[in-house]
């Protein structure tokens, strides 16, 4: 029986640059060079050598959207926490609440992009951007997704127990309404954060065209 035929190292090398990929994202905008220390020893430097990102709105006008983002990242935040602390102790056949803990977890990344926004128009790093603004917008769609599943098996939920008797269920009360406005608030929210991440334009530049 013929023996195997051995993988090329060009094969093997284009295999390995896809599992670093896959792994780290961001691997190929950035590269290791040697350069001098301080005492005359060589030292290893990572520097950047992707693309740069740079809004391109208006200063006053960027500054206004990222001001916007924030606030409304904040009240998704505390709109949503609230409805579930305010939501009545009794959770048979409400599936709909453990939807809407599900969207703390991208309600967190947008909080950690917001909060890493830069207040003014910058070059940006392609890793920096996507963790930022990108993050932020991406985070408020899937909360916003979240959201909206909740809020309809909320609707579902009463619609059901009015034609029928759900067994454990007890009957409408304030905080039922209170936990449906805040849900509606959130995703308001939400909804108003992603058109405002929709009117940040950018520019995309070659690396040697900034030098930080």
């Amino acid at each position: 029986m013929a023996n195997p035929k051995p993988k090329s190292g060009k094969n093997s090398e284009e295999k390995s640059h896809k599992l670093i990929g896959r792994r780290y994202r961001y691997t190929g905008d950035y590269q290791v060079v040697s350069s001098l220390g301080p005492y005359g020893g060589r030292q290893k430097q990572m520097i950047y050598i992707g693309q740069w990102i740079r809004p391109s709105n208006e200063t006053g006008e960027y500054k206004n959207i990222v001001l916007w983002m924030r606030i409304l990242t904040a009240i998704a935040v505390v709109t949503a926490v609230c409805a579930m602390w305010l939501h009545p102790a009794e959770m048979t056949h409400r599936w709909y609440v453990p939807v809407l803990v599900v969207s703390l977890f991208p309600l967190l990344y947008q909080v950690m992009g917001a909060v890493t926004i830069p207040a003014e128009p910058s070059y940006m790093e392609r890793q920096r951007y996507d963790k930022s603004i990108l993050r932020v917008g991406h985070s408020a769609v899937a909360a916003l997704v979240l959201f909206c599943i909740s809020a309809l098996g909320c609707v579902i939920y009463w619609i059901v127990a009015s034609v029928s008797e759900l067994e454990g269920s007890v009957p409408y009360s304030l905080m039922d309404g209170v936990f449906a406005a805040l849900l509606i608030a959130s995703g308001a929210a939400e909804l108003t954060t992603y058109r405002f991440f929709r009117r940040i334009k950018t520019d995309t530049f070659d690396n040697d065209a900034y030098h930080p």
